[in-house]
């Protein structure tokens, strides 16, 4: 036992020492973007539903509709990105534009307002992420692909398991009072700000990214690119579908939580437990996703949220949100960076962004839907019904992608 695990940190090692340096820093500056971000997702329910006078509906429509426009953007921002052959100046604009988002909600004095700086907050993210994940893609060596994933995603999950934290000692400290959420909500602003000097002074992009601009005329994107994708990375995209409507936004697991007796100002506490056990989780499986069959993984993280989301169901205390919230990280550490892994082994080199922003725009179908039908059924059949339903939807997609074929070795070259 010993000795496997000591080849294991001598493979880990290995891996560390090969990954390029704007890998490391993308992942830093994940790390100070969740920090801002995670605030926004503790205090929602607290703020649409009790500041606010929202409904559990209510909050489902604004996530909704927020993430849906947001994986929009995430679509247009990888064409765009592949277009002009750059990823730098989208990042750095999609984070400026946050640092101006995060303070709307600070100011927020009714649903409309709140709406719209959800909106634009969820929107500048898009911009931002598809060519963050294609500059990944350009960067990691092909063997380390799902390692270099799992880096950024568990320097994110670490971020946001210190914004939690932070959060809660704020409100520890400070109280629940209104004023006080608001303060949280500005002081949000500096890492963002932080992020944008990193990227800025760190981040080289590498110099044989392909700018199809100068390649071709017209649409950036032919039909004769889809076709390029093949059959079974639409299979996948089918797969993925089905299991981004079970993946509901974490507002609610924080909201499961406040129903059963949990204090506001314990809120971030339920998500820094989801983070505890998500960002580890990234790292092992994104190490291991190079090593063996992807869908494999994607798979054991569907069941997790199954898991979870039965946890979730039949919690009669807070305690066992806190439990469902443990298992919920597991899933989503599990199949993050390995999702994206696993359309950039899909995809010819011109079009990684381009082959991100369709996967985005899976996720923007799915999980419109997804929130949009877990405030609804939350508010007509309660709380334990809409998470049956959820664990359903998790196992089908689970039995689906046991389905889904590896991606040809030879990776096909796009004709420009």
């Amino acid at each position: 036992m010993s000795s496997m695990i000591e080849k294991s940190n001598q493979l880990n090692t290995s891996y560390t020492s090969k990954i390029p340096k704007t890998i490391w820093i993308v992942g830093i500056v994940s790390f100070f973007s969740n920090t801002a971000s995670v605030v926004i997702t503790a205090f929602s329910p607290e703020f649409i539903i009790n500041i606010l006078g929202g409904t559990p509906a209510a909050m489902g429509y604004i996530r909704g509709l927020s993430e849906a426009l947001s994986y929009l953007m995430k679509m247009a921002s990888g064409v765009i990105s592949d277009w002009l052959g750059k990823r730098k100046i989208l990042m750095l604009f999609g984070y400026l534009c946050a640092a101006f988002a995060k303070p709307m909600f600070a100011f927020c004095n009714g649903l409309g307002l709140y709406t719209a700086a959800q909106i634009l907050e969820r929107i500048t993210n898009g911009l931002r992420d598809t060519p963050r994940d294609a500059l990944i893609a350009d960067c990691a060596p092909k063997e380390l692909k799902g390692a270099s994933y799992g880096i950024r995603q568990s320097c994110a999950f670490l971020g946001s398991m210190v914004g939690s934290i932070i959060a809660f000692f704020a409100l520890w400290y400070f109280g629940t009072s209104v004023t006080t959420l608001r303060m949280v909500y500005l002081f949000a602003t500096v890492p963002i700000l932080t992020s944008v000097l990193l990227i800025y002074f760190g981040i080289s992009e590498p110099k044989n990214i392909v700018s199809l601009k100068d390649k071709r005329k017209g649409f950036p994107i032919k039909i004769a690119d889809m076709k390029q994708l093949g059959t079974h990375f639409w299979y996948y995209m089918f797969v993925c579908f089905i299991f981004m409507c079970a993946r509901y936004s974490e507002s609610f697991l924080v909201y499961r939580a406040q129903s059963l007796g949990l204090d506001v100002k314990y809120a971030p506490l339920v998500l820094a437990v989801m983070y505890l056990f998500n960002s580890p989780t990234s790292k092992i499986v994104g190490n291991w996703s190079d090593k063996h069959d992807r869908k494999l993984f994607l798979a054991f993280g569907f069941c997790m949220m199954l898991a979870s989301c039965i946890i979730l169901a039949l919690a009669h205390s807070f305690w066992l949100v806190i439990v469902g919230a443990a298992v919920y990280g597991i899933h989503y550490g599990a199949t993050q960076g390995t999702f994206y892994a696993m359309v950039s082994d899909y995809s010819p080199p011109q079009i990684k962004g381009t082959s991100i922003g369709i996967f985005n725009l899976v996720c923007c179908l799915g999980m419109g839907i997804s929130n949009i039908l877990t405030g609804e059924f939350w508010k007509h059949y309660g709380a334990e019904w809409t998470f049956i339903v959820i664990s359903a939807i998790s196992f089908i997609a689970a039995i689906c992608m046991m389905f889904v074929k590896k991606p040809n070795k030879r990776m096909r070259t796009l004709s420009v």
